[in-house]
């Protein structure tokens, strides 16, 4: 009872499926209850016909019958579900879904023939030809078994032999079925006219009618039943991809509103959606990267920045990996590809659609499935779709993205200017009035040596003053650096760099000289480059910055050279001074230990991370055997 059971839980479930296997299972019933039939209708045949060489001929049919359904029942699709825990089947299952590489809701829709697909023509065709033969050679040898007429209906296996034609009818349709009805018939008429054995007879028009019309009109009338069956069927197959195709989209913008503000998880969950919604076996989103090809030749092939990739269970393990030539080449040209690559078993088709804005080709979807052709214009539509919600998306969050840094940006401006108009004027009045106090004292020292005395240690607290007043005001000043824009507009790096030079002059008085090699080449004010430089250009004027703030604070430098090189592969910068040199505390490999930020504060570590962060690298080192530091700093563009 608990088999019972079991087994009952593995018929699908589904109605399309259950639909799908109906045809099917009328044509095992059929078969082996007219089996059964002919069965009966020898074993319970009278005394006259024991001892003939029809009866044993007929037992030998029941055998071959036999042992052909058996063979078809266990092959076919929809026994195979009741199989599905037995070892052999159970392996059969495996091999046939991995030959397919199709989850088992992926499968075609239509009608499950009484064999499994072979994805060979000419061996399907071989196959149901082999069992309209066998067929009809079992009514031919059998006819003389029954009464008079010695061929067609009177054998016990005439009904037996209809259901040929209904095999072929599955897979065939009209075509099939008449086909194979044809070809019954034939065998009908050569036990007419070439009788095997038995008794000589006359035909007449009722057994010839009787023999020959009913299994063509049976026949047609099973494909009738088929194909209205098959249409109703991929109608509502159609309905259910549609329903699962705007679903899907309905996830997409879910996912959309969901995760704003987190680029990774959107395109992973939109990824997903996508593959299943349209029944993909694989779906990657490729995001563009077009600064690596700015200012190069015009082959050059885009890089692909960043990929996102879902694939269904069924088909991670024979699925390689995808084609990055292949998807440059979309992303450079702007131009869909649609490829059908045939098999020994269907075939693989595959799409990539790029999503353009302005001209440039921002994204890809790409998406492969194993089927008989390519892909059909509705899922070219649905991927359409859903790349247009998820582009304006990703633009939504580079937009936002850009209106956080400009308010940002505009706040601290602002922060700069209050600074610059208050604090750094009032510390510059302060260092000014100071020095000029501290000039009245020396002169005054200078002019009256009875006075000296009294104003040696006023001069020198008023030197100190100075001193204090100017490191006030240069900190001031890096705070407003800090605070404002670097880069903005046309200002180049060497601009950049050029008056931040000018300005440490003007206030430490060192003398500071600026090296440049090579020049810097100019990009689109709003493409992904000049993103990518205005990074670079802030993390070299921060660690300028730095530098120079070591040097005048705590090297006692006397002088100062920064040397800017353009570089193919990225921008190098070196800042060497003629200062004490490393201090103990500062290890020989340039790395710092606890005690150094003592030296610099934060700022050694500070202007290792701009570097690394940026992809490059940060050396500090002696500037020469006399004394001095130099740090160098390499980040790529």
């Amino acid at each position: 009872m608990r088999q019972a059971r079991f087994t009952l839980k593995e018929l699908p479930d589904a109605t399309l499926r259950r639909l799908r296997s109906t045809p099917s299972y009328f044509f095992l019933i059929w078969r082996w209850s007219m089996w059964i039939y002919a069965l009966i209708v020898i074993t319970g045949s009278g005394p006259s016909y024991r001892n003939t060489p029809v009866f044993y001929t007929c037992i030998l049919l029941l055998i071959i019958t036999f042992l052909q359904s058996l063979v078809m029942t266990l092959y076919s699709p929809v026994i195979q579900v009741f199989l599905a825990h037995f070892t052999p089947f159970r392996f059969l299952k495996h091999i046939k879904r991995s030959f397919h590489g199709l989850e088992e809701e992926d499968e075609d829709t239509d009608i499950l023939t009484p064999l499994a697909a072979t994805h060979n023509r000419y061996w399907e065709i071989s196959i149901y030809a082999l069992d309209v033969i066998i067929c009809g050679l079992v009514t031919y040898y059998s006819g003389p078994f029954g009464k008079l007429p010695n061929f067609g209906s009177s054998s016990p296996f005439y009904r037996y032999g209809m259901s040929t034609a209904f095999a072929a009818a599955l897979p065939y349709r009209y075509r099939g079925s008449l086909i194979a009805a044809i070809g019954y018939d034939l065998f009908i008429l050569a036990g007419m006219f070439f009788p095997p054995s038995g008794p000589a007879y006359t035909p007449n028009i009722i057994d010839i009618a009787g023999s020959l019309v009913d299994t063509p009109i049976a026949a047609l009338l099973v494909a009738f039943v088929i194909s209205l069956l098959a249409r109703y069927i991929h109608s509502n197959k159609q309905l259910q991809d549609d329903v699962r195709r705007q679903t899907a989209l309905l996830g997409v913008a879910e996912t959309i509103v969901r995760e704003a503000n987190n680029q990774e998880l959107l395109l992973q969950k939109s990824a997903e959606q996508l593959q299943h919604g349209g029944h993909f076996e694989r779906l990657i989103i490729a995001l563009t990267d077009q600064s690596a090809t700015e200012g190069k030749d015009k082959d050059t092939l885009t890089i692909i920045e960043t990929q996102t990739e879902a694939r269904s269970a069924g088909s991670a393990s024979q699925s390689g990996p995808w084609n990055q030539a292949r998807l440059a080449q979309v992303a450079q040209e702007g131009q869909k590809i649609q490829h059908f690559e045939r098999d020994r078993q269907s075939g693989i088709a595959s799409l990539y659609l790029p999503f353009s804005k302005e001209g440039k080709v921002q994204m890809i979807i790409g998406a492969e499935k194993r089927q008989p052709m390519t892909f059909e214009s509705k899922q070219e539509d649905f991927l359409h779709i859903a790349g247009a919600q998820i582009l304006i998306a990703l633009d939504n969050m580079r937009l936002a993205e850009q209106t956080i840094q400009l308010a940002a940006s505009a706040e601290r401006s602002r922060i700069a200017r209050e600074i610059h108009d208050g604090i750094a004027q009032l510390i510059f009045m302060l260092s000014l009035n100071t020095e000029t106090c501290a000039t009245q004292a020396r002169r005054l020292i200078e002019a009256s040596e009875e006075d000296a005395e009294l104003l040696t240690p006023l001069a020198q607290r008023l030197n100190t003053l100075v001193t204090i007043s100017k490191q006030a005001l240069w900190e001031t000043r890096n705070y407003m650096f800090s605070l404002r824009p670097l880069m903005k507009g046309t200002t180049t790096l060497t601009q950049m760099l050029t008056s931040q030079l000018r300005e440490f002059e003007a206030i430490s008085d060192l003398p500071v000289k600026l090296i440049v090699e090579g020049k810097e080449q100019p990009v689109m004010p709003e493409s992904q480059l000049a993103y990518r430089r205005a990074q670079v250009g802030a993390a070299i004027f921060r660690i300028v910055q730095e530098a120079l703030t070591n040097a005048y604070k705590h090297a006692a430098a006397t002088h100062i050279e920064v040397f800017l090189h353009y570089r193919t592969d990225g921008i190098e910068v070196e800042i060497s001074d003629n200062g004490h040199g490393l201090p103990p505390t500062l290890q020989a490999d340039g790395q710092t230990n606890e005690q150094a930020h003592i030296y610099s504060g934060q700022g050694l570590d500070g202007m290792r991370d701009r570097a690394s962060e940026l992809g490059g690298n940060l050396e500090i080192t002696p500037a020469s055997a006399v004394g001095g530091v130099k740090v160098r700093a390499w980040m790529p563009v």
